[in-house]
């Protein structure tokens, strides 16, 4: 296992493009990290510059104490695993996974004993004399972590391993990489652009958009103190709902006026920093689903925002409500007795505390800024 760090690494294609750029981070022996972001972002440039099957522009990669920007992929210890589970069509599962041992000479029964003990732990001991072309997905993706196991490497990169299976067995094959993980402590970089995956794999997530970090965190601080109007918004599902407007005077205290007019009351910690600091300032409060109900709760500061539901999506335990006014359309999340119905006129209530508000120009959070110290 190893450390990896990343200083001011770069990508720069033809015509002076820049791939990624300024990324700067330390991945701890270890740790399990996730690249999200949307598709384009760089996280998949990121990991071939660190596996060797890009060359870094600029800056820094180091796997342990040693700096490997120059050092082909074979040498830098490193097992990947791909979407589409690179594995050879002409050979059985055992030998697909004894392959990279056999290269290098290790004896043959030493070989045996690892195949056997790594498909044991994933499942797989009955499917050993199979060709690929006879395994499921799900079988193929174990058999290709498998093999990237039998190296005993410093470090797993995996590109969006999960992609190709179906929804259900996703969920299972995140369950099983999460124990996979616990079990073998190997340092893991995980590339996808499903932000469940990241959420309920990582142990942090970098979020990644046009090429530079947006932010690094743990999924719960990610999801609870986004540094900006992107990763709030691509953090959870569904996404949290953005109202424009500006903070106005509101007796002793402060209030959040959209460009709708509807008029939401803050809370004695958001008028201290929002005001007068911003006034007649361009705000964005943002607000995630959960935190909209169809009734108030007694001692709490809410906002009421009426309009037009235009869908009910019932999820059994609970329902995604979409009203729509002059401000936009919001999905709210309710319990499944709310009541709402299609094309009638609603009111729901918006928990302040829990509001977010960024700044109108720079998106950026004005309760949270986060700072890359890697």
């Amino acid at each position: 296992m190893a450390e990896i760090v990343l200083k001011d690494v770069c990508k720069v294609f033809e015509k002076n493009q820049y791939a990624v750029s300024d990324f700067s981070l330390r991945i701890r022996d270890g740790e399990f990290v996730v690249f999200v972001g949307p598709s384009g972002c760089g996280k998949s440039t990121t990991l071939r510059m660190i596996a060797g099957l890009e060359d870094i522009s600029k800056g820094e990669l180091w796997i342990g104490d040693e700096l490997c920007n120059y050092a082909e992929p074979g040498e830098r210890d490193l097992s990947m695993v791909f979407q589409n589970y690179a594995l050879y069509p002409q050979m059985s599962v055992y030998d697909n996974m004894a392959f990279s041992l056999s290269v290098r000479k290790v004896p043959k029964k030493e070989i045996r004993r690892r195949v056997e003990e790594t498909a044991e732990m994933l499942g797989i001991s009955n499917l050993l004399n199979r060709r690929p072309s006879a395994l499921s997905g799900g079988q193929k993706q174990r058999v290709a972590i498998g093999s990237a196991i039998m190296r005993k490497p410093k470090a797993f990169l995996m590109d969006e391993p999960l992609s190709n299976l179906d929804a259900k067995l996703r969920t299972h094959m995140r369950v099983e990489l999460a124990d996979l993980h616990h079990k073998l402590g190997i340092t893991t970089i995980y590339v996808t652009h499903d932000q469940t995956e990241a959420m309920t794999l990582a142990d942090r997530i970098v979020v990644m958009k046009a090429g530079y970090i947006q932010q690094v965190a743990t999924p719960i601080d990610l999801y609870n103190h986004p540094t900006n109007m992107f990763v709030a918004g691509f953090i959870g599902s569904p996404a949290m709902n953005f109202l424009r407007g500006q903070v106005k005077r509101a007796g002793k205290g402060a209030a959040f006026l959209t460009e709708g007019g509807e008029i939401f009351p803050l809370t004695e910690d958001q008028a201290h920093v929002l005001w007068p600091q911003h006034d007649n300032r361009a705000l964005v409060l943002g607000i995630r689903p959960e935190d909209i109900c169809a009734a108030p709760a007694r001692g709490k500061v809410y906002g009421e925002m009426k309009g037009t539901v235009t869908a009910c999506e019932s999820l059994g335990n609970e329902a995604i409500v979409h009203l729509e006014n002059e401000d936009g359309e919001f999905a709210a999340r309710l319990d499944p007795d709310h009541g709402a119905r299609a094309g009638e006129q609603a009111t729901l209530y918006l928990n302040m505390a829990n509001a977010h508000f960024f700044d109108g120009e720079t998106e950026q959070n004005l309760f949270y800024q986060w700072r890359n110290e890697a």
